[in-house]
């Protein structure tokens, strides 16, 4: 390793001059004029030619212009291993790793995602599964072959600083309302803390054919403006059951004919009060599709 001249251009003199001073720049150009400085002098520091500093153990290569040095390595002498000392993965569109990647203690950050092809982590041959965020919402989406599975022995969903949602292996699926449960499974069903409240259908207009939707209902609460002729039912789901509150507008004497889907105990109808603004309960349970049982109308509620 050495720095022995200032230029590699040998001057005419006697020989063992000559010798001498030729083995020295030939030992320069084959270290790599390997030294603690920067070669800078024009005469040694040509385009193109190489500079080993045992200072900071870069191998370093001179720049087109002949005006500064490009580091290209950085050695572990002890270790006997080399590492890139400026690594430009933007040059190469086709970058692989030849072993597992280490951050060394720093991040891997992505920016705000502008559409497929940018800052997304993608798996799989065709982005069957991608993480990204927008610049407003984050995205895990999942578009491949099978399901997106989620595996552990207890998954906890979190909010910035409350519990959301826990999921026990072999055991309870547990919700929360304000890091309060409220809704857990169990071996044998649901444990509701708290009141479960179905949906109602309020409706105060009902006259002639009155159709129920099940499916988006469970409790119907009817004003009655016209005599029903028939009060028909969709959706219904068995095991289903709730109540159906009839309310007489401010006339009063209105009737409500049941759709062959109702049946009354004895097949005997459904008699309702008659008076005006009075209200009638009554209580149903689905016990087959088509088959909607009503329980005895609780009449004349004030």
């Amino acid at each position: 390793m050495t720095q022995n001249n200032a230029t590699i251009t040998v001057a005419n003199q006697s020989f063992p001059s000559f010798r001498t001073e030729m083995n020295q720049t030939l030992q320069d150009i084959h270290t790599n004029f390997a030294g603690g400085s920067d070669p800078n002098s024009s005469n040694v520091a040509f385009a193109g030619s190489f500079y080993y500093d045992t200072g900071d153990h870069i191998l370093k290569i001179r720049n087109e212009d002949a005006d500064a040095y490009i580091s290209l390595f950085t050695t572990d002498q002890s270790a006997d291993t080399a590492v890139p000392t400026n690594l430009n993965v933007v040059v190469d569109t086709t970058p692989q790793l030849g072993g597992t990647l280490d951050t060394n203690g720093q991040l891997v950050q992505f920016g705000d995602s502008g559409g497929a092809t940018d800052d997304r982590l993608q798996f799989g041959a065709s982005q069957d599964l991608l993480i990204y965020h927008d610049g407003s919402n984050s995205y895990i989406t999942d578009s491949g072959t099978g399901n997106l599975k989620i595996g552990g022995t207890q998954i906890d969903i979190e909010g910035t600083s409350e519990t959301m949602a826990t999921f026990v292996d072999d055991g309870a699926v547990t919700l929360y309302h304000n890091n309060v449960a409220k809704i857990a499974t169990s071996a044998n069903g649901v444990t509701v803390t708290g009141t479960a409240v179905a949906t109602t259908d309020t409706d105060t207009s009902n006259t002639g054919t009155v159709d129920l939707d099940f499916a988006t209902k469970q409790n119907f609460v009817l004003t009655l403006t016209g005599n029903i002729t028939s009060l028909t039912a969709s959706s219904e789901q068995v095991g289903q059951s709730g109540f159906i509150v009839f309310i007489q507008d401010g006339t009063g004497g209105r009737t409500v004919s049941l759709h062959g889907d109702y049946e009354t105990a004895g097949g005997a109808g459904l008699t309702l009060s008659s008076t005006a603004s009075t209200t009638d309960i009554v209580p149903y349970v689905v016990a087959a599709s088509s088959r909607i049982l009503l329980g005895t109308p609780q009449k004349a509620f004030s």
